[in-house]
């Protein structure tokens, strides 16, 4: 080989090169596909949005004993009575209630959940048993409840 043959291989190799360089830097500068999809982890993909998280078992719809209102639950609690009728309110929304049934000249014992409704001025009793049907009072005043089916008012104990 000749020094100007060399150099001419020489040459021819440096463009080679070079051109393969420049190869590179567009393959490196030319955008990359984006990454295939991944699946969402299970607990992820499972999660509500809080508009779709169902209400606890066992939580009325309505208002619970002073949520949403200005009714103090522990100034409500106590007893109110009416002939062969009695109920105990707890201030965390639990009851009480011994009703005397003549029919049966019994004393029928029941036991739930309160909840004062959205209108702030009834009262509705969740019995435990689903064989025992709701009870609803009207809320005369802190001291005198009447029942929506009409029978005797109840007073709070030692008031009436």
């Amino acid at each position: 080989m000749t020094g100007t043959t060399r150099i001419h291989v020489s040459l021819c190799a440096l463009f080679a090169l070079a051109a393969l360089a420049g190869c590179r830097r567009e393959e490196a500068a030319a955008p990359s596909a984006p990454p295939p999809p991944t699946n969402a982890p299970a607990a992820v993909a499972t999660l509500a949005s809080p508009a779709t998280v169902a209400a606890p078992f066992g939580v009325a719809a309505s208002a619970a004993p002073g949520e949403h209102t200005d009714f103090d639950a522990k100034a409500f609690a106590g007893t109110f009575t009416a002939p062969g009728t009695r109920i105990s309110f707890d201030a965390d929304g639990n009851y009480t209630m011994r009703v005397h049934a003549e029919s049966a000249n019994a004393d029928l014992d029941s036991q739930g959940t309160w909840t004062l409704e959205p209108d702030a001025r009834h009262v509705l009793l969740d019995p435990a048993s689903k064989a025992e049907a709701d009870r609803r009072y009207a809320m005369a005043s802190m001291d005198e409840l009447r029942p929506d089916d009409g029978g005797a008012a109840l007073h709070r104990e030692g008031t009436h």
